[in-house]
């Protein structure tokens, strides 16, 4: 994930009502924004195509923020502000003061350029193309002198990602210590040696967490100044949303998936009973619960066996679900037309996710199609599929019958109008299926053939700014091959896709 991506991501999630940004350039970062904005850059060459009302102002931060009519400039404090300006430490910290000032408690702040891939990229003088200045600096002089903000560093690619949160806009304590804070930063303080030194400082998390602190922050926002009952429309479906995760993903009971699987063991002769182990399973078993933790969340069997029982509605994890979620908010906040498509279902868990969306923001004239042979995969036919037998017959766990995923909608109440079953092979039933638009194309048919099916039937529905989701692209080869094979028929360059994790990958139609 790149800066772009995570600051869209940021706007999607929060969904802010006024947006100020710091060091614009050319309009890139700026033209992500879909609500007022306020952008500040004495040099601003704007190429991007700005969507939202925007106001440039062609002078320096500090210039900006001393304004007499600052306040009227503004008209409202911003819920999102982003710090890209001078790649320098000491112009950091007067833009975050500036902006803190002007913000809201609920407020959020991001600070670009914070961990540098290269070392020579951090000193203070430019040194070549890669350089992001000595801005990590400003990390541990707010965790020092403000232990009360919320400070986080993401592992976005090249340059990192701040997070400033829990704001206090009448905090004066960097503006009092100013002077002392700008002795250190001359007298070296706070200077890392290495590109690994500033990760051992900065101690960044990985990106594939961002989505959930945003979303996180986001009900933060919706709750109030009082910070007290959530009851913001937005936060109760995110919650909502959140919780409809965890139960398709089983994350709630795994405690007791790890009792089964432990209570069968037993029964085979390979553990002994022990009713401690059985009632704290968790404890008594940390390494298998870790191990079946971390394979959920991956979306992959525990210890890779394709036949270890598992109990959750989706396998696709944590993560590519996250993604789907996000997916999702791009089709509602762009206005996307189409419906939702998924093309292998299993026990239904993504659909189910999709009916949720819809149901949870009440976007109704939008189907969720449901595709299946709901009898497990086809035996191989094509030769790009040699050797690669997924059928029924040598794994029947993968084949689940359509009136076990019609009672898992029933299970969340999600078996509605909007729901269609499309029960049969690809080949069969996707060409002349009853669909014209595709907001969201969901593939998950892992066999070439299956892939080529369903690229050649649907592909030409999907509509610009489409989301197409092929999840196993990075785990299978002949996935993989069938959308560089479908293409290169085409004459068509094979999109740059975004990967999501070890094999989800997804583009968004041009």
């Amino acid at each position: 994930m790149d800066y772009l991506e995570a600051l869209a991501l940021a706007h999607r999630v929060l969904q802010p009502g006024r947006y100020v940004e710091i060091g614009c350039r050319t309009g890139r970062s700026l033209a992500l924004a879909r609500c007022p904005s306020i952008a500040v850059d004495p040099d601003y060459e704007i190429t991007a195509e700005l969507v939202a009302p925007t106001r440039l102002f062609a002078q320096t931060s500090d210039s900006f923020f001393a304004r007499e009519d600052f306040w009227e400039v503004l008209e409202e404090r911003p819920d999102l502000s982003f710090i890209d300006g001078m790649h320098l430490v000491d112009y950091a910290l007067r833009d975050f003061i500036g902006l803190e000032r002007c913000s809201k408690p609920s407020s959020v702040i991001l600070i670009d350029d914070v961990l540098p891939a290269r070392t020579r990229g951090m000193s203070r003088e430019r040194k070549g193309k890669y350089w992001t200045g000595d801005v990590y600096r400003l990390v541990p002089i707010l965790r020092e002198y403000r232990p009360d903000l919320a400070v986080a560093v993401y592992d976005v690619d090249a340059k990192g990602l701040a997070v400033i949160s829990n704001l206090d806009p009448t905090s004066e304590v960097l503006a009092d210590r100013g002077d002392e804070i700008r002795r250190r930063i001359v007298a070296g303080d706070w200077v890392a040696g290495s590109k690994r030194e500033v990760r051992r400082w900065l101690q960044p998390v990985p990106t594939s967490r961002l989505a959930d602190d945003l979303r996180t922050l986001a009900e933060r926002q919706g709750a109030g100044d009082d910070g007290g009952v959530l009851g913001d429309r937005v936060d109760t479906r995110r919650l909502y949303l959140d919780l409809l995760k965890k139960s398709l993903l089983n994350e709630i009971y795994l405690d007791d998936e790890l009792r089964i699987r432990y209570l069968h063991e037993c029964v085979q002769g390979s553990a002994e009973y022990s009713y401690e182990r059985l009632h704290d399973v968790r404890r008594e078993l940390a390494s298998d619960y870790a191990v079946l933790a971390a394979a959920r969340e991956q979306g992959r069997f525990p210890q890779g066996d394709i036949t270890t029982p598992t109990f959750s509605h989706t396998m696709i994890g944590r993560r590519r679900l996250d993604a789907l979620q996000d997916a999702l908010d791009v089709v509602r906040l762009d206005g996307v037309p189409g419906d939702l498509v998924e093309c292998g279902v299993w026990r239904g868990g993504a659909c189910i996710f999709m009916a949720g969306y819809l149901r949870a923001f009440g976007m109704t004239g939008r189907r969720v199609v449901v595709a299946d042979s709901f009898e497990g995969l086809p035996l191989p036919s094509h030769r790009r599929d040699r050797g690669v037998d997924l059928s029924k017959e040598r794994y029947p766990q993968l084949a689940v019958d359509l009136e076990t995923v019609r009672t898992n909608f029933e299970l969340y109440d999600l078996l509605g109008d909007e729901v269609v079953f499309l029960p049969g092979w690809f080949a069969d039933t996707l060409p002349d299926a009853d669909i014209d638009e595709i907001a969201l194309l969901r593939l998950d048919g892992d066999l070439y053939s299956s892939t080529m099916d369903c690229l050649r039937a649907l592909y030409d529905k999907v509509v610009a700014g489409g989301i197409v989701v092929v999840d196993d692209y990075g785990a299978l080869r002949q996935c993989r091959r069938a959308v560089r094979d479908f293409f290169k028929g085409r004459g068509e360059p094979v999109p740059d896709v975004v990967e999501i994790d070890w094999t989800g990958v997804y583009w968004i139609k041009g």
